[in-house]
């Protein structure tokens, strides 16, 4: 093709791009969410589908595609066509830790438009409650006295809070025992019955159990205390440098319209700005968080970094795919 006519052609495609942008929405929007149903994240996703939808005059249908860590709900988002009539609701971990736990078959940023975030999250170090453990420190001291010995739960390898679990032995320098489960309920039980000595969970996923007495609450792994646990301390301040959470972002293809993806983002503030939403967040234990685009490229960019030191740090038994690859 002559230079020529490769230009004109490009200039055709940004004026249909735009010109579509401008339309957008002309019909439903296909919200899938990388989760299962009726958890606090779906939940989430929900609540901000039904705002979205309310804010741009069509309705936004959330499906829930699970399988796989969520590769099955972002190769499905990641292969569709970036016309804004399909978005994903993710969370941060499905970008910044699953790179380093095997191959996957998208680029975790290159093949995503990120239009902002709508959440954040901390977690919450539970034990049982007549674990022997009455602080942070007094867990630190026990693990330190007998390495391997003290064991924490979580809902599977590779998820949030087994990285928050690894990040902590690794920090407060004491060999942890490091015992998956498939899901967070029976890791939690097993937390109740004293099998497994500690977990991190989401705040807003164990504070009925604590408010219940079934678990107790040693730390928060925030800078701050959080709002539903104002006497819970800190992890920080006995484990100088820990921090590990998470948050929720709405994306497309790659290659999403740059109108679309600014009116999303707009609306996505805006709702964060509305008393009645963030009351409905601080329900299920989650924070606004909003920002710009460049802001979650930039928060993917860096906790892939930090995540990635965490996870080389751990044996080729519980990665093997990174040993497998010479990482």
């Amino acid at each position: 093709m002559k230079p020529w006519k490769t230009l004109a052609a490009a200039v055709g495609l940004a004026v249909a791009q735009a010109a579509g942008a401008q339309a957008w929405p002309a019909k439903p929007i296909k919200l899938i969410i990388p989760l299962a149903a009726g958890g606090a994240t779906d939940k989430a996703a929900r609540l901000v589908a039904q705002r979205l939808g309310t804010a741009l005059g069509q309705q936004v249908v959330a499906e829930n595609v699970t399988g796989a860590s969520g590769a099955i709900a972002l190769q499905r988002l990641a292969r569709s066509d970036p016309d804004g009539y399909t978005l994903g609701a993710t969370a941060n971990s499905l970008h910044t830790v699953a790179p380093h736990m095997g191959n996957l078959p998208y680029d975790t940023l290159g093949s995503f438009t990120f239009a902002g975030t709508y959440a954040s999250f901390d977690y919450v170090l539970i034990t049982a409650p007549d674990a022997p453990d009455k602080t942070v420190g007094d867990l630190v001291g026990r693990a330190r006295k007998e390495p391997g010995a003290v064991s924490y739960g979580s809902s599977g390898v590779g998820t949030g809070n087994h990285l928050a679990g690894a990040l902590f032995g690794q920090l407060a320098r004491a060999d942890l025992n490091s015992i998956p489960y498939r899901g967070g309920s029976p890791a939690i039980m097993d937390v109740m019955a004293g099998r497994t000595d500690f977990m991190f969970d989401v705040v807003g996923g164990a504070i009925a159990q604590i408010d219940a007495g079934k678990v107790k609450a040693l730390g928060v792994s925030g800078t701050s205390r959080h709002p539903l646990l104002p006497n819970v301390p800190v992890i920080a301040e006995t484990v100088p440098g820990y921090e590990a959470g998470g948050w929720f972002a709405l994306i497309g293809p790659a290659h999403l319209p740059a109108a679309i993806v600014q009116r999303l983002n707009r609306e996505l503030n805006a709702m964060q700005a509305s008393p009645e939403f963030r009351e409905q967040l601080a329900a299920l234990g989650y924070s606004p968080l909003p920002g710009t685009p460049a802001d979650v490229e930039k928060r993917v960019k860096a906790e892939t970094l930090k995540w990635g030191e965490v996870v080389g740090k751990l044996p080729c038994s519980v990665v093997p795919a990174r040993c497998a690859a010479g990482k």
